[in-house]
């Protein structure tokens, strides 16, 4: 176990940045440290004390979970990365933009999802599907949610069948996650964190049921939000790719594609942001490794961080938007960023 990790999290709860939060640290298979600090509501009404099974809102953790799936398709043969999303989607208007632009962020669309959600599902499909790229495709790496919207739904058609089955039969049977899901049964719930009231518009607390408001609009499931899930299975996924693609005795993802996936993509203006295939780089939650770690992060709080020249997998969930979300600058990345720091420290030590 790392103490220093124990301060920064107690530090952040006293601080109300989050209620609570569980932090999973491994290097290769060994566990550095594993520990559930403070609770799902603080002391409100109902709270319950974090423990290491403790299910969170993974927010847009999906989206690495959707780009694992398409980068499994890929290998398949199945997936062409260069090839036009029209290809699949044929409703969609944009004809340049490629599977490849998705992954990495850098379709040039820019539609806000959020604002959508209350006019329904089919409101924001058709403005998702008929929005012209603000930018040529791949020029500028600007983060959106409607680029994994719509991988979700190339990797549902390639599949056949739903996003939530073709996640499952891709990512989390392979992986052995029998906790991440979407729409999670109402048995769960006592184990599942809230992370919001929201009065206006669902009328009470939100609690295992998905807090992005247009996945929930969109039924629960979409590619770009969605799953819940625990730290030790979220763990895996980051493990994944530090193996190179494998896990246990199979090689779910060639190790090119594992690698590709976090290389940066071309991008002619990388100003802003830096992207690989589904995963985030060069992100200031890095900490001192953020020159040479993958990662991504989630609006309700949850942050996985791999740092392959260490051999790291690192896991911070929390629900760090309860009782109402805060603006940015997000505090809860400085704090990720300061345990990524408490654990190269304590390893070089």
């Amino acid at each position: 176990m790392i103490p220093e990790i124990d301060h920064i999290i107690s530090a952040a709860i006293h601080e109300r940045i989050f209620p609570g939060a569980v932090v999973l640290v491994a290097q290769d298979t060994h566990i550095l440290h594993s520990a559930a600090y403070g609770t799902t509501m603080y002391d409100d009404p109902g709270t319950v004390p974090v423990t290491l099974d403790t299910i969170y809102d993974l927010a847009s953790l999906t989206k690495v979970f959707t780009a694992t799936a398409a980068l499994r398709l890929h290998d398949a043969g199945m997936l062409p990365l260069d090839q036009p999303v029209q290809h699949w989607l044929p409703a969609l208007r944009a004809p340049d933009i490629t599977v490849r632009h998705l992954l990495s962020h850098s379709s040039g669309l820019a539609v806000q999802l959020a604002p959508l959600a209350r006019a329904g599902a089919a409101t924001i499909r058709t403005t998702v599907y008929t929005a012209t790229p603000r930018h040529p495709p791949g020029r500028i790496v600007e983060y959106a949610n409607l680029n994994t919207l719509l991988l979700g739904d190339v990797v549902a058609a390639i599949y056949g069948g739903s996003l939530a089955d073709a996640l499952t039969e891709l990512v989390c049977v392979p992986l052995g996650l029998h906790k991440t899901r979407f729409n999670p049964p109402t048995e769960w719930r006592t184990a599942i964190a809230p992370t919001e009231w929201d009065w206006e518009w669902r009328g009470g607390l939100v609690h295992g049921v998905v807090h992005d408001e247009s996945t929930y609009a969109l039924g629960g499931v979409a590619g770009h939000a969605g799953l819940f899930g625990p730290a030790a299975e979220a763990l895996r996924l980051v493990q994944l790719f530090l193996q190179e693609g494998a896990w246990q005795d199979r090689q779910l993802l060639h190790a090119g594609t594992a690698l590709a996936a976090l290389t940066p993509q071309p991008a002619s203006d990388t100003s802003r942001l830096v992207s690989g295939l589904g995963w985030m780089l060069h992100r200031p939650y890095m900490g001192s490794a953020i020159h040479h770690g993958f990662g991504h992060s989630g609006f309700t709080g949850p942050l996985l961080i791999g740092i392959p020249q260490r051999r790291l997998a690192i896991v911070l969930l929390c629900n760090r938007t309860y009782p109402k979300r805060t603006p940015p600058p997000y505090r809860h990345h400085a704090v990720a960023a300061m345990v990524v720091d408490a654990i190269i420290q304590a390893i070089d030590r």
